[in-house]
């Protein structure tokens, strides 16, 4: 799949709306979601990685993850906390229901955490995996310019010691990692969005490589609702993680070259 980081608008059929995707996400993935806060709007990609991202501290684009709005009424049900969202349906209706064109947000450090990447570097790496071959998880671009690679849980707590490891710690790679207590803005999950112009104006990432590009869990006498789980995969984050620490130093040492041409 080419990975192109395109955010026209145009104007488009009808297609599902934000609530729709919280509950295929909730219920197809079992990942947590919860509403895009007015703070958080305009494709902020940001939750609150602190400095995490393993070269530079928290700075101007840095904030705590905001307060859930008051409009949003009540947080009831289960797993429904500000940090970690829910998947439970009822909880997701009302919040919808409240604010209907609110975006969706992924809470990370649940199933999986994100390590975030500029465009530049982001493709230049899916590129060079795609083409060797190597395994790779979800992959997200954001309207903001930057590329979401999803890896496993836990991952953006021990990213510092990784980074150390792999000897590419104190080099000022604009590397950033979301984990438990942040979020990242969700992609849509329907197909027929993830090559035309963005008719929506709540969307804020975009699907590289979909989750959904897993394999399906089928197992025997399983009923109807269990077919659609997705099963997701994540790739050797050491491969990534060396993979996307070099694409970020290429491009800041070289920010002409083109995106997605390896040097």
């Amino acid at each position: 799949m080419t990975a192109t980081l395109l955010f026209a608008r145009r104007s488009a059929a009808m297609l599902p709306g934000p609530q729709d995707e919280a509950l295929w996400y909730a219920r197809a993935l079992g990942w947590p979601v919860l509403p895009e806060t007015a703070d958080e709007g305009g494709g902020t990609d940001t939750g609150n990685p602190g400095d995490r991202g393993g070269s530079e501290p928290a700075g101007p684009g840095t904030r705590a993850a905001p307060s859930m709005p008051a409009e949003l009424g009540d947080l009831g049900g289960a797993g429904a906390s500000r940090g970690d969202g829910t998947t439970d349906p009822g909880v997701i209706l009302r919040w919808w229901g409240a604010s209907p064109r609110r975006a969706v947000r992924l809470a990370t450090g649940v199933h999986f955490d994100v390590l975030d990447v500029p465009g530049a570097a982001g493709t230049r790496a899916l590129h060079r995996a795609e083409r060797l071959g190597l395994p790779l998880g979800p992959v997200a671009a954001t309207a903001s310019g930057r590329v979401q690679f999803f890896v496993a849980p836990g991952v953006a707590e021990d990213l510092p010691a990784l980074l150390d490891w792999l000897d590419w710690s104190d080099l000022g790679l604009d590397l950033r990692a979301f984990g438990a207590g942040d979020s990242v803005p969700a992609p849509s999950p329907w197909p027929a969005t993830w090559l035309a112009p963005w008719p929506r104006a709540w969307e804020s990432a975009r699907w590289l490589r979909p989750p959904a590009a897993s394999r399906l869990r089928c197992a025997a006498g399983a009923r109807a609702e269990a077919l659609m789980t997705v099963d997701v995969r994540f790739p050797d984050v050491t491969r990534l993680l060396s993979g996307l620490a070099d694409a970020c130093q290429q491009v800041r040492l070289l920010p002409r070259q083109r995106r997605g041409h390896d040097g």
